[in-house]
């Protein structure tokens, strides 16, 4: 058995700056308007909002000073991204800041 590159750095640290919608949300979008299905319309919302939220904590936690007692870490900065990944999702399936909503029903009507 054949094992590469043991001392190579991890692969995934891309995780830190991808938003929730990973990405492709225009795609996810025109998909939704094309299928015309409520269900699609109203996921494509929720991303857009989860997207948002994730934003908006990005650009809260640069108007943080940096410093302290320890220095921070890569491990707690990928940690403190997938957090804000995870939180922007939850509070966007669990109704967030109400985005999803008012997007749903502007799609929705250009739609009818």
């Amino acid at each position: 058995m054949k094992i590469d590159n043991l001392g190579a750095p991890p692969q995934n640290t891309a995780v830190i700056d991808r938003p929730p919608a990973g990405g492709n949300f225009r795609q996810v979008l025109d998909k939704a308007i094309a299928g015309g299905e409520d269900k699609q319309i109203k996921e494509a919302a929720k991303q857009f909002e989860a997207l948002f939220v994730y934003q908006m904590f990005t650009q809260m936690r640069q108007t943080v000073a940096k410093g302290g007692l320890l220095e921070e870490s890569m491990g707690e900065k990928i940690f403190q991204g997938m957090f804000d990944q995870e939180v922007s999702i939850k509070a966007a399936e669990g109704g967030g800041l109400g985005l999803a909503e008012l997007i749903y029903e502007q799609l929705s009507r250009k739609q009818k």
